[in-house]
């Protein structure tokens, strides 16, 4: 297969302890990863270099690769890899400033930049992305939200209608509340109670 032009291209030594030498390369057709095994090993000098590589449009579903180049080369590496397969050069903003822009899009358009790629998809539905959409369409955002928002996401806790988000807030106060009164230790189940009474001038303890 023709590799085609080269788009990037990438080389480092693996991260400690291994002293193995890595190639990244994006061309117009594949994504390749080349490796020279260095050991001081006898039995390991002449190994061959060994080399992966898969088509432009499968990457995205090549998680093992995936994993490879984020380990050796980094995560901005593997997040502009991402951007050349998806050919959207916005992915190569840093991700801060793609979710202050995505944070301004109508909800349809951001579900539409979700579906180009895994990349785009994975920041389209950060906890960071939606919490910033909740406060543009909410002026304040108690605590008891927080929380919420904590256990089922930003994104979900936006599309719950107002009633529903009472609904759930309240649920979530009365689970507390039951957790709260099973902690209660066994000593203080067991506190006895004394009653004091006086007859004909005398305290009787119960």
């Amino acid at each position: 297969m023709n590799l085609g032009a080269i788009l990037f291209e990438k080389t480092r030594q693996a991260p400690s302890p291994s002293k193995d030498f890595h190639q990244l390369l994006v061309t117009e057709n594949q994504v390749i990863l080349r490796t020279w095994r260095i050991s001081i090993r006898k039995d390991q000098r002449y190994i061959p270099p060994s080399q992966r590589k898969v088509p432009i449009e499968e990457f995205d579903d090549d998680s093992l690769l995936q994993t490879d180049i984020n380990r050796i080369f980094g995560e901005d590496t593997l997040r502009l890899v991402h951007s050349i397969v998806c050919k959207d050069w916005l992915a190569r903003l840093p991700q801060n400033v793609l979710i202050h822009l995505l944070s301004f899009l109508d909800l349809v358009d951001i579900a539409r930049l979700g579906s180009v790629c895994r990349s785009l998809r994975k920041v389209c539905s950060s906890d960071e992305l939606w919490e910033k959409i909740f406060l543009s369409h909410c002026d304040t955002i108690n605590d008891e939200t927080r929380s919420l928002a904590k256990e089922v996401g930003w994104r979900k806790v936006f599309f719950t209608n107002k009633l529903q988000l009472q609904v759930q807030m309240r649920r979530r106060k009365e689970r507390n509340s039951a957790e709260m009164k099973r902690k209660i230790t066994p000593a203080e189940e067991q506190i006895p109670l004394t009653f004091v009474t006086q007859s004909n001038g005398n305290y009787d303890h119960y």
